[in-house]
């Protein structure tokens, strides 16, 4: 009888200890997290329009989130290892963005950059395949790494 009690009682805190975990998320604790909407691989085959990057914020930030976009060789080393591709890095002088770093205001849910690039300065590089990459930083916000870069592919 007192082992069929103890195995109760240890049955009985188990259930109580497990019912007591908070195991739910609650929306004012998630922080503010930035991603770029339309991350990926995008060919920019019209060297004469303007591309723009989203970058949306999630989660819960009370607070102005600041962030850059910075450019990123090592995405690009990495696509061409992946891809057994051949893409150099794209000249400063061959491309402008509408801004470099932003801010995104607690009720703001996000923002667009615009990438416009100079046809006349690619038109001047050696021939061969060139890529812009992008990515995405912020010291007072998450990064969602699986979204966090885009990468521009001018093939010539």
């Amino acid at each position: 009888m007192k082992k069929i009690l103890m195995l109760l009682f240890v049955a009985a805190s188990i259930v109580v200890s497990s019912c007591s975990k908070n195991d739910y998320v609650v929306y004012e604790n998630i922080p503010a997290t930035l991603y770029i909407s339309n991350s990926g691989v995008i060919e920019a085959a019209d060297l004469a329009a303007t591309y723009d990057i989203n970058i949306a914020k999630g989660g819960n930030a009370e607070y102005t989130v600041t962030a850059t976009l910075e450019k990123a060789t090592q995405v690009i080393v990495n696509y061409n290892i992946q891809n057994n591709a051949n893409y150099a890095p794209l000249p400063a002088e061959c491309y402008s963005l509408s801004v470099e770093s932003f801010s995104l205001a607690a009720s703001e849910g996000g923002s667009s950059i615009a990438v416009t690039f100079d046809a006349m300065a690619i038109d001047a590089l050696p021939a061969g395949d060139y890529a812009l990459a992008l990515v995405v930083e912020s010291d007072n916000a998450y990064i969602n790494k699986d979204k966090d870069y885009v990468m521009f592919c001018i093939e010539r």
